[in-house]
């Protein structure tokens, strides 16, 4: 996949997916892409467009996972607190809301 347009398509559905890893590596193959070989302006201007897709998607996810943070927080206000188990049945003792994610 080397035309940069399928690139941050791919990127934009990894974000989609919720899969950032994914999505990260995209970018990072796109940048390499654009390194080797500079765009034209017409491919410019339509990247341009994918990019700023691909920013409404991570502006999307960004604040679902904080409505998701604030819900959890209100919850375990009304209730006292939350019991939280992990996948294994373990009770985690930690039920802290890890900070907000900066990456995109």
């Amino acid at each position: 996949m080397t035309d940069p347009i399928r690139i941050l398509d791919a990127a934009c559905q990894a974000m989609v997916a919720g899969d950032s890893a994914a999505c990260e590596r995209l970018l990072e193959r796109f940048r390499a892409r654009v390194e080797r070989e500079p765009l034209d302006p017409g491919t410019r201007a339509d990247c341009a467009r994918e990019l700023e897709r691909l920013k409404g998607l991570a502006a999307a996810a960004a604040e679902g996972l904080d409505a998701s943070r604030d819900w959890l927080r209100e919850l375990s206000a009304v209730l006292g607190g939350l019991d939280v188990y992990d996948r294994g049945g373990r009770q985690r003792v930690s039920t802290g809301l890890p900070a907000r994610a900066q990456r995109f």
